[in-house]
């Protein structure tokens, strides 16, 4: 707008110079036509208004705006973007309620025990198992091995070819049928064990175990090998981990 102003104000400026000045007669027709030039004085004031007028209009840093439309719109601000995850729900899903860890489930049952020259067996009722650990190179550590009792009333009680040396014994019923055949996936257990430094002698036994696994997320439960341990007729606790695996001394006497 101002410098429409400034423009207007030369024309006019320029057109009072011209009217100060005598019409010019024509006494006859011109050759050619001669461009009249404004006055000097109107000059010098158009000029002066100019630079007066860009003086106002120039900012004070000196810089002359030349693209005004597109700093107008840059100098609007930008709303910050809106994120995809603030922009839509987050509604976790309810997860269910599982029910407690399975508690240690112990009982008494009636057993049996015979030590060897390289470990001992277990015959326990309730499971009608024999368990049979072998010694290992570290000490009140043994492995474990799970059999089922491969004996029944009825069938003989031992080998009568099989003879011990003194101070030995052949094992009977259960306990030698794992010996000299085996039972499940394993092969006569006599080769790990040794002679028999005792005879078999029965005890009640104290079995607690103590459930192993997880909730899967829809509340199943998972289940894993559990731990057992058991208290012999002297008060040792042997732990048994795995379903056939190792088994220690954790307490009382060897």
């Amino acid at each position: 707008m101002k410098w429409l102003v400034v423009i207007l104000s030369i024309v006019w400026l320029t057109g009072c110079a011209a009217g100060n000045q005598p019409s010019p007669v024509l006494t006859s027709a011109p050759s050619r036509l001669t461009p009249v030039s404004p006055p000097a004085r109107s000059l010098e004031l158009a000029a002066t208004l100019v630079a007066t007028l860009a003086a106002e209009d120039t900012p004070a840093s000196s810089s002359i705006i030349s693209r005004p439309i597109e700093i107008a719109a840059s100098s609007v601000p930008t709303p910050p973007p809106t994120s995809r995850a603030q922009s839509q729900a987050t509604a976790a899903p309810a997860l269910p309620e599982c029910p407690p860890l399975p508690a240690a489930n112990e009982a008494k049952t009636p057993a049996a025990v015979q030590h060897f020259e390289h470990g001992l067996m277990f015959w326990l009722q309730a499971r009608d198992e024999i368990w049979t650990l072998i010694d290992s190179p570290l000490e009140s550590q043994f492995y474990w091995r799970l059999l089922p009792n491969g004996w029944a009333e009825g069938q003989p009680g031992d080998d009568p070819s099989i003879q011990p040396p003194a101070g030995r014994f052949q094992p009977q019923r259960g306990f030698g049928a794992a010996w000299r055949r085996g039972g499940g996936s394993y092969g006569p257990q006599r080769a790990d064990l040794g002679w028999a430094i005792d005879e078999e002698a029965s005890f009640g036994a104290a079995l607690i175990y103590y459930p192993q696994g997880f909730y899967s997320p829809d509340c199943t439960w998972m289940p894993k090998s559990g731990i057992y341990e058991l208290t012999d007729e002297h008060g040792t606790v042997y732990q048994f981990v795995g379903a056939g695996g190792v088994a220690r001394i954790v307490a009382g006497n060897q």
